[in-house]
Parts: C-alpha cells; structure tokens; sequence
C-alpha cells in the first residue's frame, strides 16, 4: 500500500482534529468568561468561589491537573458503561 491510500483516512483525522479544537477552544472561552464575571461580579459568594477556584487550580501543577482529570473521567466511563 502507498500512502495515496491512506489519504481519505488522514483527512477524516484531520477533520475530526479541527473539530475537536474547535469545541475545545468554545468551551473554554464560555468557562473563562463565567470565571472572569464571577471575580468581577457584586456577588460575594460568587466572588468567593471563583477566588478559591483560581487559588486551587493555580497551586497544583498542570501535568497533576491533567492526570487527574484523565484518570477521574476514565474511571467515571467505566463505571457508566459497566451497566
């Protein structure tokens, strides 16, 4: 096989890639921005909530915050598709 073969494959990956940046880059706009009114906002309790947010997740070293993550919605898979 040549890689002329594998073209329709790569560009089902790339497609599916850009789409994925995409959602990624909407979602993390829209959860930034509610972060950022939240520390902005009259509200004292949401004021609260979003300092200690960004106090925890600015304490914990990224590469832990990606384990975790990782690890966690790995788990939460199995115990949903286990039935």
């Amino acid at each position: 096989m040549s890689l002329v073969d594998y073209g329709p494959l790569i560009a089902s990956g790339t497609w599916m890639t850009l789409k994925l940046a995409i959602l990624s880059l909407l979602a993390s706009v829209v959860i930034g921005l509610a972060g950022a009114s939240s520390k902005l906002s009259a509200n004292r309790g949401l004021r609260n909530i979003a300092t200690l947010y960004t106090t925890l997740i600015r304490s914990v070293p990224d590469l832990v915050t990606m384990l975790l993550l990782f690890y966690s919605i790995q788990i939460l898979l199995n115990h949903v598709t286990e039935g």
